[in-house]
């Protein structure tokens, strides 16, 4: 069986409860007709790059699922036929796709900890001599006093 993934624009003005009705809809379908479902990814409303039917935003999803070539043209006239959908994009994954997800798992081991060295205990370094106290400095003049010395 080959992997495929669909991700679709839905009208984002649907509410939340039929967003979902439809995702589990073409989900239902794909099990329907001899497919398996691997993961379902909602990324959400977003902008789009450019108006589709006079719309500004959509709500997309992928569906990640293993089955038949025919579940494709199967999704393709369900697509079509629902006026929620606004694009959709059905691939199938390459060889080289397919070996990097099945190298994926392979190379997530634990990371190694390396023990800390411990180096010999340094000298203190020598501080640097402190500023002047803050009664040592000199302080401006109040008018009093620069009357008196006037005087």
């Amino acid at each position: 069986m080959a992997i495929y993934e669909t991700v679709v624009i839905l009208d984002s003005l649907l509410p939340p409860k039929e967003i979902d009705d439809l995702v589990e809809h073409f989900s239902k379908v794909i099990t329907e007709h001899g497919g398996k479902v691997r993961t379902v990814d909602k990324w959400g409303k977003r902008r789009l790059a450019y108006e589709i039917q006079k719309k500004q935003y959509g709500f997309y999803f992928a569906i990640e699922f293993e089955g038949p070539g025919e579940i494709p043209l199967v999704l393709q006239s369900e697509y079509n036929f629902n006026d929620n959908v606004l694009r959709y994009l059905t691939y199938l994954y390459d060889k080289h796709k397919l070996k990097a997800m099945a190298q994926k798992p392979a190379e997530i081991k634990p990371a190694e900890v390396k023990p800390a060295v411990k180096d010999e205990p340094k000298e203190p370094e020598e501080k640097p001599e402190e500023a002047p106290e803050a009664d040592e400095t000199p302080q401006a003049k109040s008018e009093e006093e620069v009357e008196d010395e006037q005087e």
